[in-house]
């Protein structure tokens, strides 16, 4: 129970805790939750656990780049006449959409001449910046006039914790376009598929399906390796590295110079250029996963191919990874019930399951927070197992001491591997008990002195106790000479019957061959009664809070006891209740005795003595146990005289028998009675 309160408890606590350390803004705590981190380096992972869902950039961006051989022909920064001869050059290949990745902020004396090609070009997007506190920047006002796309392109409010870009968006909520206050800041993304799809800038996420303000995780395409210069052929010179990208670069000088590819014209035809510098110290770079420094051009590049395609990724709303940390939590409770090596496998098995579902459902372009749902289960799961570790070592070693010394070895290490089968409380339950006493004890007794007594005792109780325990009897305690067990507790046994009466039996076989190995080294060879009972039994714990004792009370059980001391009527060794017998029928060979009234009970029953296990009675048996039970069959029909020649006959086939003797003598009493026919066919007996 202290166990389950634990897990319980934990559990609700980590259902309150895990949900505020993973997302802080639900208690208006403006910060990243404890898994943003690794949740970061999830998504990265994610494209590099599945490149086979990875699509290939479209051929039509293409990045126009003010690379070193650009600086070292025209100087930087870049005249903005350069800058113009390019529009021209561009349009002349038939690029559709130019898209400026430079800040034209100050005024130039070229400022004209960039104007005019921008008005030819037609399709240019030129850009501004956003300073919420300090303002707008603009570009020059010429160049402002001179084309009606315009946008920004701060990737720097997209950033990670860790420096990454990771996704875009369209229009910013908290800004409002310059030139219209009615309308939001449009993104270098949003003007360019204005520009390049005719379409107004403020119907482009409708035309796209997108969000106008949602935040979208960049699906990065496949990065492949482009030669430097595709002029030529073969492509540029030899041993010359290539660049790695996931969009056709083509060099300022080989579009101004006019030497281009095939394959670069026909990019370009109808194509989206952004012009872009990937000077070292004249460019924005961040980290992709694939690459540890990218121009931001590719950035908004990507952004672009994602918004054209409506393949950008969406992550899984924060209610659902909610939802999904309290199922892994719900999972570890019950994965911590089962035993050690079931909950292992069943952990091993739901990790695995999660990783392969949301590699699953990055594939259908959704990402699922790996981390937090599988920090939450891997947590608690480790928390419940280490507690249930502790506590069941703590109650092995609780269960061991309760029942180590009246039960054997095995049962023992059942109830430690398995405490819930332990009902400790106390029971009601159909249950066997068993009495066992030495006979002539007391003569023997007064014949040895006390150590020597003792160490009679020990050895009888050792293997006697060892014959019931290996029937999986439970020793309840010694009483002097005598030995009470019982069957059914603490473990469930469906056959406590049939195993009670067998181990009478061992315990007869046991004692027999104890005697033969002690020889002549006691006053009198003991022998000993035993008595077995079957019936409806309480059971458990009684005693003081310093000492317990696991035993079983009830009427059955004195009726147990009575049948031990019936023996001595009988003669016989073994007395076992019809109702006891009737569980071991199938498993022993027995004599019906009769039937009697013990003291202390009103309604007799039948009662029999077990003689050998079921298929093992010897051939002097075989032959006189019908004759035997014939006659006890013509005494109960108060048939004394035909019975009488029948008990006479057994006598010299098993002499020396108690049973056979006792029957004898009846016959023989009854017989010179004139057969009282009072007599009711139930012996009553008088002593205990």
């Amino acid at each position: 129970m202290r166990k389950n309160r634990f897990a319980r408890v934990f559990c609700l606590l980590c259902a309150l805790a895990f949900p505020l350390l993973y997302a802080p803004v639900l208690v208006g705590i403006e910060r990243p939750g404890v898994f943003t981190g690794v949740g970061c380096v999830w998504q990265d992972l994610l494209f590099r656990l599945r490149p086979g869902v990875l699509r290939e950039g479209d051929p039509k961006l293409v990045l126009a780049a003010v690379d070193d051989e650009t600086g070292k022909a025209y100087g930087f920064p870049l005249p903005r006449g350069v800058y113009a001869r390019a529009l021209d050059a561009l349009k002349s290949y038939g690029v559709r959409t130019v898209v400026f990745d430079v800040l034209l902020f100050e005024p130039g004396p070229e400022d004209a001449k960039l104007a005019a090609a921008t008005r030819r070009f037609g399709r240019v997007v030129h850009l501004y910046t956003l300073a919420r506190n300090a303002g707008n920047t603009l570009p020059v006002s010429v160049l402002r006039a001179s084309t009606p796309f315009l946008g920004y392109p701060d990737i720097t409010r997209l950033l990670d914790p860790d420096g990454h870009v990771r996704g875009f968006i369209l229009f910013d909520p908290e800004d409002r376009d310059p030139f219209r206050e009615d309308a939001p800041a449009a993104s270098l993304e949003a003007a360019a598929l204005s520009a390049h799809l005719d379409v107004p800038v403020e119907r482009i996420a409708a035309d796209r399906g997108l969000e106008p303000f949602g935040e979208y995780a960049l699906n990065f395409r496949r990065v492949r390796t482009w030669p430097r210069h595709e002029h030529g052929g073969a492509g540029g010179a030899a041993g010359e590295p290539g660049i790695a990208s996931s969009y056709r670069r083509i060099s300022l000088v080989d579009v101004l110079s006019g030497r281009l590819s095939p394959a670069q014209r026909e990019a370009l035809r109808g194509g989206l250029v952004i012009l872009g510098s990937t000077t070292l110290g004249y460019y924005d770079h961040y980290p992709t996963p694939f690459l540890e420094a990218a121009p931001g051009a590719e950035f908004h590049m990507n952004a672009v191919d994602n918004a054209l395609h409506g393949d950008a990724l969406r992550r899984a709303p924060r209610f659902v990874t909610l939802l999904l940390m309290l199922g892994m939590l719900a999972a570890s409770y019950a994965l911590h019930r089962l035993s050690t090596a079931a909950g292992a496998a069943g952990a091993a098995a739901a990790l695995l399951g999660w990783l392969a579902f949301a590699l699953w459902v990055f594939g259908k372009g959704w990402i699922l927070e790996f981390v937090p749902p599988a920090a939450v289960f891997l947590f608690s799961y480790l928390v419940l197992t280490a507690h249930r570790a502790l506590t069941e070592g703590a109650e092995k070693r609780q269960i061991k001491g309760m029942f180590g010394q009246f039960v054997s070895p095995e049962v023992v290490e059942e109830l430690a591997s398995n405490p819930e089968k332990a009902r400790l409380g106390a029971q009601k339950r159909e249950m066997t008990v068993l009495f066992l006493d030495i006979a002539h004890f007391t003569t023997i007794s007064e014949k040895m002195g006390a150590e020597a007594l003792m160490a009679f005792l020990n050895r009888y109780f050792s293997v006697l106790s060892r014959a019931i325990l290996d029937r999986r009897g439970t020793i309840d305690k010694y009483i002097g000479d005598c030995i009470m067990a019982f069957w059914n507790a603490p473990l469930e046994n469906p056959r406590h019957r049939a195993d009670a009466v067998l181990a009478a039996l061992d315990c007869q076989r046991a004692m027999a061959e104890l005697n033969a190995s002690l020889g002549g080294g006691l006053p009198q060879p003991p022998a000993i009664r035993i008595g077995v009972n079957s019936g409806e039994m309480n059971v458990g714990f009684t005693g003081t809070e310093r000492k317990l004792q696991y035993t079983v009370i009830g009427d059955e059980v004195n009726l147990a006891s009575r049948l031990e001391g019936a023996n001595k009527f009988f003669g016989s060794k073994i007395l076992v209740s019809g109702a006891a017998f009737e569980g071991a029928r199938d498993a022993v060979e027995a004599r019906y005795l009769g039937r009697v009234r013990v003291v202390g009970k009103d309604i007799p029953i039948a009662v029999y003595e077990p003689l050998a296990e079921k298929g093992l009675l010897d051939a002097e048996w075989v032959k006189a146990l019908p004759v035997f039970a014939r006659g006890v069959e013509l005494f109960d029909e108060r048939r004394y005289d035909r019975a009488l020649p029948l008990f006479e006959e057994f006598g010299r086939l098993r002499p020396g028998d108690g049973p056979g003797r006792t029957y004898l003598e009846l016959c023989r009493g009854q017989a010179a009675a004139a057969a009282d026919a009072a007599w009711p066919g139930v012996f009553n007996l008088t002593s205990k």
